[in-house]
């Protein structure tokens, strides 16, 4: 898998000197990401792209590439698989379309592409996808292009949609989360899911796993590698319902799981399942932040209609507030400006219009031992440019880099959410490398999550500190 994503040579079968060429769509996303490799065209014709020169084979190719990018028509893709494997290149992404998902003759190139792939020991992506992006070495696969200040990070995207894994970039980039690395599945007639979350899995650049999948045909495998990976893997599984099922067959020949089958499989491999895009996004961003130990919050707001509607949330998603003690209470207190709020568990900072005076307050909270965390809710005015300088809920400071500061501080989490115009969310977001939700309620499901996973690491963990190496009990440890 390694020869794919971190591939140092690549060639691209089929650019041609035509501007609407998707091979030269190709061409100019390696070179707009800065891809540090070596590229190799390919075109029967001849020619030039880009400044590249088209070779008219692949055997006439002057080394063995990491990497062939086939965007070529359909029956002419087992030709050049067989060709690669004489050229001792066996690895191969496959973004061309027309096989069994077009049915007919599709079928039978399929099994053409499968023969040959197999004769030569070739393992390849796709085909009728994306292919693939390493946000970390500007290797950029897809024929569509992809602007290049998708920021680097953590995060890395197995989809089964290409637009739907690209819709899904944007939004990371809107909640300015950098992403790793990136795959567009399609087909999956060989490389499937199982294999880049065995591979991701040990990716030492990705963190967090967000998968967008229309169908698990390895489903006990699946699961099993699952179990064993050691990082979030959040799971948004479409294709559920019989309207969206007879859909996917026309997009990708794909076949539902059973639902039901899967959402246990998912459950017990503690594998976050998602119902949106949108909490997809949200989600992962989350686990940039420290792990959340426990129930036991603190719930802060200078605006007590939000207390009440996230307490509600709270509620509902387990959490507790343990009661605070006289003496935290006296020193919140003691920074009120007209006195006329009791203070408590949730609390109410309303009557706190001192920023510095806020960010006290947090610091002391997160100082408790009886606090696991704190979901903080703050509103903040219209313009993004009082934002820049404050603006929030009043403040003269903008207390946001404060609260990041506190996290690291601590080692605990504040789940932050801004209520705001998106103009506004978005100029905060790229002010702190800090998550910042929303809304309440997706700020306390966000921090539900980020528990979740916490606790299923923290007994995981203490599982296996209790089996030596052999499986067996460690004498002491349980």
């Amino acid at each position: 898998m390694e020869r794919i994503f971190g591939a140092r040579s690549v060639a691209i079968v089929g650019v041609s000197e035509r501007p609407d060429n998707l091979g030269r769509y190709i061409l100019q996303n390696l070179i707009d990401w800065e891809y540090q490799g070596r590229i190799y065209c390919v075109n029967p014709k001849g020619g030039e792209a880009l400044g590249h020169k088209l070779y008219p084979s692949v055997s006439e190719l002057p080394e063995a590439v990491d990497l062939a990018v086939l965007i070529i028509p359909a029956p002419a893709v087992p030709g050049v698989v067989e060709e690669c494997g004489r050229k001792s290149i066996t690895r191969v992404a496959i973004p061309a379309g027309g096989f069994e998902e077009f049915g007919g003759d599709g079928v039978s190139h399929r099994d053409r592409l499968v023969e040959a792939a197999r004769r030569h020991g070739i393992r390849f992506v796709g085909p009728n996808c994306l292919t693939v992006i390493n946000a970390h070495t500007g290797l950029c696969l897809p024929f569509v292009p992809v602007p290049p200040d998708l920021p680097p990070g953590v995060v890395s995207i197995v989809a089964q949609s290409g637009g739907i894994g690209l819709d899904f970039l944007a939004r990371l980039k809107d909640q300015n989360t950098g992403f790793a690395k990136f795959v567009s599945m399609g087909n999956k007639t060989d490389l499937d899911e199982v294999d880049f979350l065995r591979y991701l899995g040990e990716d030492p650049h990705t963190r967090v796993i967000c998968m967008y999948l229309e169908d698990v045909e390895r489903g006990r495998e699946f699961l099993q590698v699952s179990r064993e990976v050691q990082k979030p893997i959040l799971v948004y599984k479409a294709n559920v319902e019989p309207l969206a099922r007879q859909s996917a067959r026309s997009h990708t020949a794909a076949l539902a799981n059973d639902d039901a089958v899967l959402e246990g499989a998912l459950r017990q491999a503690g594998i976050i399942r998602v119902r949106s895009l949108a909490e997809l996004a949200g989600y992962a961003k989350v686990f940039s932040l420290p792990p959340l130990r426990g129930n036991r919050v603190a719930l802060v707001s200078p605006t007590g209609g939000i207390l009440v509607l996230a307490s509600d949330q709270c509620a509902r998603r387990g959490f507790v507030f343990p009661p605070l003690p006289p003496s935290l209470v006296e020193d919140i207190q003691s920074r009120l400006r007209a006195g006329v709020i009791n203070i408590s568990n949730p609390v109410d900072l309303g009557d706190v219009h001192d920023a510095d005076a806020r960010v006290y307050i947090v610091d002391r909270l997160l100082e408790q031992d009886f606090i696991d965390g704190i979901i903080m809710l703050l509103i903040a005015r219209f313009s993004s440019d009082e934002v820049a300088t404050g603006g929030i809920h009043g403040l003269r400071k903008n207390i946001i880099p404060d609260l990041a500061d506190l996290v690291r501080k601590h080692e605990k989490p504040i789940v932050f959410s801004l209520m705001a115009t998106s103009e506004v969310r978005i100029k905060a977001r790229y002010m702190v490398d800090f998550p910042i939700f929303d809304d309440a309620e997706e700020a306390v499901d966000a921090a539900a999550v980020l528990r979740d996973y916490s606790l299923r690491s923290l007994r995981k963990g203490a599982e296996d500190g209790c089996r030596g190496e052999e499986g067996g009990k460690i004498a002491g440890a349980c």
